[in-house]
């Protein structure tokens, strides 16, 4: 009996539906793939199962200790650990690529640091801004007992908040944007923006729409610098003025 090859088998199914076949995918384009799905599946996890909420059902005798910091940090965990962990083990066991392809580079160059400077400087009066909102209280600080907490607890928090922000940048500007650059070129940055944007849908709207436009400037910026370490000084920063001006409404 002849033997029957796969090439074959899917290039008849392809005649009968009148579909012309494509060209072989590239390792850039397996690669990218590879990157888009999994950032499907990690958002997707993190949004049902990462959550305080997540925590709050599953855990309910934890919830009232440390006035809620333990389903704070499972959040800033699940956070970390799709968003970098993961995806850093992807670079280095499967991709066999370095960590610096995707922007974990400590350096950032002079004239670039004074330019995430002047962005942090023009962005505070719009932090400012947004603190005065009942919105805005509404969410932050993120960590609502942080009002009752005692320092070492709000400490161990903002370790935890802040860290989650470089697994962040490292996912949306390096995994994606400096992963899909081969594949998409400069279209990266705007392909990140989308579930970028996304993942501020439970924040106001005003942060929400704010994160299209941080999307793409950190974006490109992380493009041409080749490094995402600015991008996470800019996050840092405005997330820590966002919950210092919070707690001080009420402390």
């Amino acid at each position: 009996m002849a033997k029957i090859s796969k090439n074959s088998i899917t290039i008849n199914f392809l005649k009968a539906f009148n579909l012309p076949p494509q060209a072989p995918l590239s390792i850039a384009q397996k690669k990218s793939i590879f990157i888009l799905v999994y950032a499907a599946i990690a958002l997707t996890i993190v949004e049902y199962f990462g959550t305080p909420h997540f925590f709050y059902t599953n855990f309910p005798g934890a919830v009232i200790q440390h006035f809620g910091l333990f389903s704070h940090l499972w959040w800033a965990f699940c956070t970390i650990l799709f968003f970098l962990v993961l995806p850093m083990a992807f670079i280095k066991l499967s991709f066999k690529e370095k960590f610096g392809d995707y922007g974990w580079k400590i350096r950032v160059k002079s004239n670039h640091l004074l330019l995430y400077l002047l962005m942090f400087a023009a962005t505070f009066p719009l932090v400012w801004f947004a603190s005065q909102r009942g919105d805005f209280l509404r969410i932050y600080p993120f960590y609502r007992g942080a009002y009752m907490a005692s320092f070492e607890e709000l400490f161990i928090w903002e370790v935890a908040y802040l860290t989650q922000f470089v697994a962040v940048e490292f996912f949306f500007r390096g995994f994606l944007v400096l992963g899909l650059e081969r594949s998409f070129g400069r279209l990266a940055v705007w392909v990140a923006i989308v579930p970028y944007c996304m993942l501020h849908y439970h924040k106001p709207p005003l942060e929400a729409f704010a994160a299209i436009a941080a999307g793409v400037i950190l974006g490109e910026l992380a493009l041409r610098s080749r490094t995402i370490m600015g991008g996470v000084l800019i996050h840092i920063g405005v997330a820590l003025t966002m919950e210092m001006l919070a707690l001080s409404r009420f402390r």
